[in-house]
């Protein structure tokens, strides 16, 4: 297998050079690429043959690299949050006891973030931020990327307290509208 593996990797454009050694725990792959590849393209392509070898799993764990806030969960959103299932989705609702929005979405975690985002960004008088991603950590911690079209922001919640809870505050500390933070901690890979 790894004498014809390591011929397939070869013949992926944009790879120079490829060393295979999968027999014992130090083994891995190495890949030089060619000047000027387009390095995006070419590791999808390995991604793809290494599961269709076996080698890697269908759905990779996301890689965050740089630094994320790690966040309390005992503070106070300042708006109520209601995700309420319906046949269609979801209802999410975000008031203060002046103001309330609502928005009626599919019941994906991207959609119900991006409803709650736009909900509360109403509320509270703010120009609507963009949901990118809501992803779900090994040790339950609800993460949601936030862009306003220029810098992307991610903030987590443990959903040990209920996924509405921790969804609302992981929404909440995305947008910028919720900001009780304990200390920046660097994060390498966020699965």
């Amino acid at each position: 297998m790894t004498p014809n593996l390591a011929s397939r990797l070869q013949d992926i454009p944009g790879i120079a050079s490829v060393a295979v050694d999968l027999t014992d725990s130090g083994g891995g792959i190495n890949i030089r690429l060619e000047a000027g590849a387009d390095e995006a393209v070419v590791m999808e392509r390995l991604r793809a043959l290494l599961v269709a070898y076996g080698v890697r799993s269908p759905n990779p764990p996301r890689l965050r690299l740089g630094r994320r806030t790690k966040y309390l969960d005992d503070s106070p959103l300042g708006v109520d949050v209601k995700i309420t299932p319906i046949k269609a989705g979801a209802r999410v609702q975000v008031a203060t006891t002046k103001v309330r929005s609502f928005r009626v979405v599919p019941a994906t975690p991207e959609a119900i973030a991006q409803g709650l985002s736009d909900a509360w960004c109403q509320v509270v008088g703010r120009i609507p931020v963009e949901i990118v991603s809501v992803t779900m950590g090994d040790e339950g911690e609800l993460t949601v990327v936030a862009s306003d079209g220029e810098h992307e922001t991610s903030a987590t919640s443990n959903v040990s307290s209920g996924w509405e809870e921790a969804l609302a505050r992981a929404v909440g500390r995305a947008i910028g509208v919720v900001d009780s933070f304990a200390s920046p901690a660097p994060v390498a890979v966020n699965s």
